[in-house]
């Protein structure tokens, strides 16, 4: 099991466990140790002990030459079954007396001193008899010391297992106890945070248990839960207050754009107005020509003419002869012709001019309506011949202000657009540059317009007078709703023009140099995306 992802009571268990575990195996085995230090020191001490008692009785029995008392003597040994073997040899290496066979560990030279050696699981101890201050011999005794220290290793395993089960059956009570007194509150809490967090319930307390460190903590999550509760309530009432006000926004924003596109309507309307103005200035003086043209005066002349030659009747012959009257009327006849001539072909052009303005004013009134109509739909079309119908709605009133127009087209390729929309852009700002180098009066007023591609997604139209020019701190705020500097400006062309032009896709961006400097418009349309048909395929 993969204790990272158990319940919280099984991970304090886990602990609880480990934790006595380790303090037993830590405590057993220093337990261990010290015992093992003390009875190696313990079996040191005795093997000296019986080495030195046995060299105090062993000298009489070398003495009087007694070999048997000596071997009773070291068969004594056989009380104390660690003790294996015991050898007495004389100084001259002679073997005086033994108990069991233990010549294979005697070594070839007898020590000076007592000298305690261990030789596998065996202690070797070599102790010299002496009487009196003379060495009579030494005294070998063999104990087996692997066996003592494999009972006691085996006797304080079974101890140790038995330690071991006993604490850990008492350790898992207490640490069953201990994780339901420490995990109970915490579970609790923890199902209470489940329910809110499903449920977002923020009403719902954590229940106290106890007055100790988790009933603490349960306190200050029931107070934070009481202010997330007065947070979350505020929230909802700032959404909905939010919401509300974002509506009213809409509905604010909605009628700005729809008061925007009548104004811009307005502007187009007026254009068409002035422009039909001007034609029917022309239709005007065309119309006075031809009815001076046919004035009856001339006509008059010719009737009182045809009723004289009528009352002579027979008399023609002589009238045209003798009379000085008669003989000027063929005259009068060849030149009344010549100037009846004339004139009906002034008149005629008279007349083919008053036509050809009264097709104008319809051109422009269809133009009008044609982009009335198709207000919302979106066109491909070429871009000059869109700053061409601009321009038309606005020639008028640009030569009654004696501005020059300069074209300046590259070819580019279709843009897709909605006319009416980009019409009111177009001429809003035709006008607006009207108005700039009307107020600055330069010398001579100049208007460019160009045509480009400067990037591969957007055609260019650039919009250039050299009129006022626009002020530094202003150029961030002429886009702004409301913000105008003309005293009869309404302070949202061209912030309509510039949502205009973003819902097309496109922008529009304002630059200038400064006061006198003029101003430069640049309305960015998107190009139409032609679909490889064969790629798609």
């Amino acid at each position: 099991m993969n204790i990272r992802n158990a319940p919280l009571r099984s991970k304090l268990r886990f602990v609880i466990l480990t934790t006595c575990a380790v303090a037993l195996l830590v405590a057993c085995g220093a337990l261990f140790t010290v015992q093992f230090f003390f009875f190696r020191k313990e079996f040191h001490a005795d093997v000296k002990a019986v080495a030195e008692m046995l060299a105090t009785r062993l000298p009489s029995s070398i003495d009087f030459d007694n070999p048997d008392r000596a071997t009773e003597i070291l068969q004594s040994l056989a009380v104390k079954p660690h003790f294996t073997g015991a050898l007495l040899l004389l100084n001259d290496g002679r073997k005086f007396a033994g108990y069991q066979a233990v010549d294979a560990n005697i070594p070839a030279k007898q020590p000076a001193k007592a000298v305690m050696t261990h030789m596998e699981s065996d202690i070797l101890y070599e102790q010299p008899v002496e009487y009196k201050g003379e060495r009579l011999g030494t005294l070998y005794l063999v104990a087996d010391y692997g066996t003592q220290a494999k009972k006691l290793i085996s006797l304080y395993f079974a101890i140790f297992c038995g330690v071991i089960a006993l604490s850990a059956f008492i350790v898992l009570l207490i640490s069953g106890k201990l994780a339901r007194l420490v995990t109970g509150p915490l579970d609790r809490l923890a199902s209470t945070v489940k329910r809110i967090a499903g449920s977002n319930d923020y009403s719902v307390r954590a229940q106290k248990i106890a007055d100790d460190e988790v009933g603490g903590f349960t306190d200050s999550f029931n107070r934070m839960i009481e202010r997330i509760e007065d947070r979350d309530a505020e929230l909802r009432r700032e959404i909905i207050e939010r919401e509300r006000a974002e509506k009213e926004l809409q509905n604010l924003h909605a009628q700005l754009l729809d008061a925007s596109r009548q104004a811009g309507m307005a502007e187009v309307a007026t254009g068409v107005l002035h422009n039909v103005g001007n034609v029917l200035n022309s239709v005007n003086v065309s119309a006075t020509l031809v009815a001076e043209k046919l004035g009856l005066h001339r006509l008059n002349n010719l009737v009182r003419t045809a009723e004289m030659l009528r009352d002579k009747g027979e008399e023609l012959a002589d009238f045209f002869t003798k009379d000085p009257k008669g003989r000027l009327i063929p005259g009068y006849i060849a030149d009344l012709s010549k100037h009846l001539v004339a004139e009906r072909q002034e008149a005629l052009v008279e007349l083919e001019l008053l036509t050809k303005n009264i097709e104008h004013i319809k051109e422009i009134v269809s133009m009008q309506q044609n982009y009335a109509r198709l207000a919302g739909f979106v066109e491909r079309l070429q871009p000059e011949s869109l700053v061409e119908d601009a321009l038309r709605m606005t020639t008028g009133s640009l030569h009654r202000h004696h501005i020059e127009v300069v074209r300046d087209f590259s070819k580019c390729p279709l843009v897709s657009v909605e006319r009416h929309k980009a019409l009111q852009i177009l001429v809003n700002l035709i006008r607006n540059a009207k108005h700039a180098m009307d107020d600055a009066s330069p010398p001579s007023k100049l208007l460019t317009l160009r045509v480009g591609q400067d990037v591969p997604e957007f055609v260019t139209i650039t919009i250039e007078d050299n009129g006022v020019g626009i002020p530094p701190e202003n150029l961030t705020k002429i886009f702004s709703h409301g913000f105008t500097t003309r005293k009869n400006g309404h302070g949202f062309g061209l912030h309509s023009a510039a949502l205009a032009a973003q819902q097309m896709g496109g922008k529009l961006t304002g630059y200038s140099k400064g006061e006198g400097h003029g101003a430069t418009f640049v309305f960015e349309l998107p190009i139409v995306v032609v679909e490889n048909k064969e790629a798609t395929a």
